[in-house]
């Protein structure tokens, strides 16, 4: 126990008087017999197998580690952003990268500038459970442009030009946000694959349609579902009755000839192209493309319309739904736009384009662009509100005794016709901006609304008019606008960048027993990191920050703790926090010396009274910083040494694979378990391959309780080392069934 310790004399190659404590010294003792009845067990049921042929891991002794394994639960990813965006040469535009949708939690994970000619690049340390990155373009207009781009390569690439109409932010959403589409590979009552006469689909069916170039005729449709994965699909005499649905998946291609619904549950849900002129009686949502070959009508008792992708409008736009109606992307109507009297509010987050007259009789809201080639008609007891830089721009205009509201930052109003503004409830009030070729009554405009066109409107995916020109600010001169630079005033420092994100720290768990394998219990010394890597307007590194948490100190030496980072040890300046070492190359900062004199407990014996955690904040400046490219965005090197009892500076523990500094001592390499080869270019790892630290991208890991095996504490541990880190990539954080056993899991 960790309050017992004694000594022990014994001599090896390499070492004499070595202290050890009586708790690890009997957890040797007893994995020597269990060692001896393990293999005795084996020898018996040698013929044996599970159904499965997955090997039984009782212990770290059983993972059968693939050569070239490096134990990493991240990799390496490299980012190269380019813009063609010459909008607003010399100054730059700003890439942030992003774990998920930075407008639903979203953590950001680094940040730099890209101009036309110059590239942002950048190379990440990704948790490989990270499928996807968000990566947001921010113009110096503050205007921007996301993309939800793959991560589980080695590069990520893409090119930002002035706008993209597939993903655009608008008013803290993202226009084109998809769900999945559904498909016909599962699921299916019934396929068919070819022209097919009277149909009958009931509740409970699930009619998949995978043929392409046939025609598929309806007698009845009482409910269930249909999907059209097929292309140039013809649906005709489809009624959909009761709760009845029709799915056009992504592959999909189909014309609805004679197609009818009137029940508020029946629904429409397009991914694909759907094709057809019909009247919206129920729920529809649009992800994909629709081309209606006459007038779009959305009845009374129409359910949801939800428009998240493109809708091409031969005829006129008549909305007359007692539901709200919601534009997220684009809507093309070829005729007029009628929102019909009573009615609820149409909201258009987007691009709305009437080529014929604009008739409003009931609200609607603008956080988008509404262009009108005819005339807008707002009819009196009606608004339109206008949000956040929208914009309506109509060729004539007549303001019948109704309002115009402008609210947040200001929108515009752009006449290039006639104007009406009558009645006297007539108004136009907040914060608006008219821009008229013609005259416009100024005792209408009230409430800080005012005649002008000089109101910046960036041009978007959604908005392809814009207004104006943009005024950028840039207080310390250093390229970057203000509203980009997150240190405005100093011209040394533009950017936070983050290592694991700006909201997750990542944890390292050490065995010190090195050379000796030890225990394997990975909490001889735990301790969670983050880092904040600043950089300028060039992104060359300019400081960082380092926040550690000390958890467990499980070891039997007073092990220390620090970390060598990729650059000169002269490089570092005005350090705080830490001790820049002496006698190396590179910049090492030590963090503390001994852990015992950090934690008096160990934290890893369930039931002893426990130490508080112990946090550590260091920072220092970087002279001549390199590309932040460079040095990347991980851990860097992290590594602990047994400090005191006989024991030297040198005796240092890194992460599989990572260089020693320079005061390590090398003798060592090579003796008892270890398998360390300088000339192999192969460090830290046992002749089995098995490692001497961890590194787990997420904080707080839950780490075994003393003398318990990690395999036995995270029972898919030895799974995702045995696929050499492809399967069971979340085996340190996933809380299913089947993936931990908390009796073995230290818990505070």
């Amino acid at each position: 126990m960790p309050h017992y310790d004694i000594k022990m004399n014994y001599e090896t190659n390499h070492e004499k008087n070595v202290v050890v404590s009586l708790h690890k010294y009997f957890n040797y003792s007893m994995k020597k017999r269990l060692l001896i009845y393990t293999l005795l067990a084996l020898t018996v049921i040698a013929g044996c197998q599970k159904e499965n042929n997955k090997p039984t891991i009782n212990s770290v002794n059983d993972i059968n580690v693939p050569s070239g394994f490096k134990w990493e639960s991240s990799h390496f990813v490299d980012f190269a952003i380019d813009i063609t965006d010459n909008r607003f040469a010399p100054a730059y535009h700003s890439i942030s990268i992003y774990d998920g949708d930075p407008n639903a939690g979203g953590a950001l994970l680094a940040r730099g500038a890209a101009a036309p000619g110059a590239a942002y690049t950048n190379r990440l340390y990704l948790a490989k459970t990270l499928s996807d990155v968000y990566v947001v373009k921010t113009a110096p207009d503050n205007s921007k442009i996301i993309r939800k781009l793959s991560a589980t390569g080695a590069t990520v690439t893409t090119s930002f030009g002035e706008t993209d109409p597939m993903a655009v932010e608008k008013t803290g959403r993202f226009a084109n946000a998809r769900t999945t589409s559904p498909d016909c590979s599962s699921g299916c009552t019934r396929t068919i694959t070819a022209t097919t006469s009277g149909l009958n689909v009931n509740t409970g069916d699930v009619i998949c349609i995978t043929g392409s170039g046939i025609t598929v005729d309806f007698s009845s449709v009482n409910g269930g579902t249909i999907r059209v994965c097929g292309a140039n699909v013809t649906l005709r005499n489809l009624n959909l009755n009761g709760s009845a649905s029709l799915i056009i998946s992504a592959s999909g291609i189909a014309t609805a000839s004679g197609l009818n619904y009137n029940a508020a549950s029946a629904s429409i849900e397009n991914y694909g192209t759907l094709n057809g002129s019909f009247a919206v009686g129920g729920i529809f949502t649009n992800f994909g493309t629709y081309n209606s070959s006459g007038d779009f009508n959305i009845n009374g008792s129409a359910g949801i319309f939800t428009n998240n992708g493109t809708m091409n409008i031969a005829g006129s736009f008549n909305n007359g739904a007692r539901v709200v109606a919601t534009n997220n992307a684009t809507i093309k109507v070829s005729g007029n736009f009628q929102q019909n009297g009573g009615s609820a509010a149409f909201v258009n987050n987007c691009g709305l384009i009437v080529s014929g007259n604009y008739n409003q009789s009931s609200s609607v809201k603008n956080t988008g662009l509404i262009l009108v080639s005819g005339t807008t008609t707002i009819n009196s007891s009606t608004d339109l509100r206008m949000t956040n830089g929208a914009m309506l721009k109509t060729r004539g205009f007549i303001l019948d005794g109704s309002t115009i509201t402008g609210t947040g930052s200001t929108s515009l109003l752009k006449i290039t016709g006639s104007v009406s503004i009558m009645n006297s409830g007539a108004a136009i009030t907040g914060a608006i901006q008219v821009c008229s070729v013609n005259p416009v009554d100024g005792s209408k405009l009230t409430g800080g609304a005012a005649v002008g066109c000089s109101v910046y409107i960036p041009v978007t995916g959604c908005n392809t008019e814009g207004n104006g020109t943009p005024t950028m600010v840039d207080t310390d001169r250093d390229g970057v606008a203000d509203d980009l630079d997150e240190y405005p005033t100093d011209p040394a420092k533009a950017f936070n960048n983050y290592y694991p994100s700006k909201s997750q720290s990542g944890t390292l768990a050490f065995e010190d027993q090195w050379p000796s394998k030890g225990d394997f219990d990975m909490n001889d010394l735990v301790v969670s990191y983050k880092y904040q890597v600043v950089t300028n307007a060039t992104n060359n590194v300019v400081q960082i920050t380092g926040d550690y948490t000390l958890f467990a100190t499980g070891g039997g030496y007073g092990n220390g703790f620090g970390v060598q980072f990729p650059l000169l040890r002269d490089q570092v300046v005005d350090l705080s926090g830490g001790t820049r070492e002496d006698g190396q190359t590179k910049a090492v900062i030590i963090i503390f010396n001994s852990m015992r004199n950090e934690m008096t407990e160990w934290n890893t014996v369930p039931g002893v009274t426990q130490s508080p955690v112990r946090n550590y904040s260091m920072t220092f400046k970087v002279l001549s910083g390199p590309n932040i490219r460079d040095i990347g965005l991980t851990s860097y090197n992290p590594f602990i040494w047994n400090y005191g009892l006989g024991y030297n500076r040198g005796r240092e523990i890194h992460l599989p694979g990572h260089l020693p500094t320079d005061l390590a001592d090398q003798s060592r390499y090579g003796t008892q378990d270890d398998a360390s080869s300088p000339r192999d270019e192969r460090y830290y790892v046992t002749a089995r391959g098995l490692p001497y630290a961890i590194d787990i991208p997420t904080s707080p890991f839950n780490y075994p309780i003393e003398e318990k095996d990690i395999t036995q504490a995270f029972l898919h541990f030895g799974d995702w080392a045995i696929s050499g880190g492809t399967t069971y990539t979340d085996w340190y954080s996933n809380l299913g069934t089947g993936y931990r056993n908390t009796a073995n899991i230290y818990t505070r």
